[in-house]
């Protein structure tokens, strides 16, 4: 009875690790072209919005360590004005500053 409830305990800490998809699944299985919905599809809960602009959309996924919970990769998708995939990175994503300045007449 021991060795059973050893047995089942060791199945059940080593398989929850790679329960969820991570962001490397999800850039093996989408490709420059596609639509938004079709991305959501592939990525599910993990895209979550980072930016939308006049001209551009970014979605960002974040890979965290199964033990620490500490983000260990994230992925960059960005979509253009048509919604169409254009471009996949894992750098840091930095929105356009702009200036504005007040004259007063």
């Amino acid at each position: 009875m021991k060795k059973v409830l050893i047995i089942l305990s060791v199945i059940l800490l080593t398989s929850c690790a790679g329960t969820y998809r991570q962001a490397k699944f999800v850039s093996e299985n989408v490709h420059l072209g596609m639509t938004i919905p079709e991305f959501k599809k592939i990525a599910g809960k993990k895209a979550t919005l980072e930016a939308m602009e006049a001209g551009y959309t970014v979605y960002r996924i974040n890979d965290y360590d199964a033990w620490t919970g500490a983000i260990i990769d994230t992925k960059f998708y960005y979509f253009d004005a048509n919604g169409k995939l254009v471009k996949i990175d894992g750098g840091e994503f930095k929105q356009k500053r702009y200036q504005i300045e007040v004259i007063n007449n």
